[in-house]
């Protein structure tokens, strides 16, 4: 399952220190990056102008340091085909995401 977007979850970091983050991914990715902020921390989804590989999807998410146990799950999710792996709720705990403009 091919797909031009990659997330990130990051619980526990300031609103600096995301949009540092999203400038150090857009500048060493040359992708964009839109930003949404969650209850605990953000979520970035990193889009690119090409798919990106299982492989890949994950060696983007440990470099930038995604959620240690959303990569587990995503892992064991990625063993069946046609699956979904790399999924971000936006609404969680009946608390919706909100848009970042950064």
């Amino acid at each position: 399952m091919l797909s031009n977007c990659v997330g990130l979850d990051k619980d526990g970091i300031s609103l600096e220190e995301v949009k540092q983050l999203k400038e150090k991914i857009t500048k060493e990715q040359k992708c964009q990056v839109i930003v949404y902020q969650t209850k605990r921390g953000f979520h970035l989804i990193l889009i690119y102008t090409r798919n990106i590989l299982k492989k890949e999807n994950f060696k983007i998410r440990e470099k930038y340091g995604d959620c240690k146990e959303r990569i587990r799950r995503s892992l064991l999710r990625s063993e069946t085909p046609e699956v979904p792996y790399d999924i971000l709720f936006s609404i969680k705990d009946g608390i919706w995401r909100k848009r970042v403009w950064i």
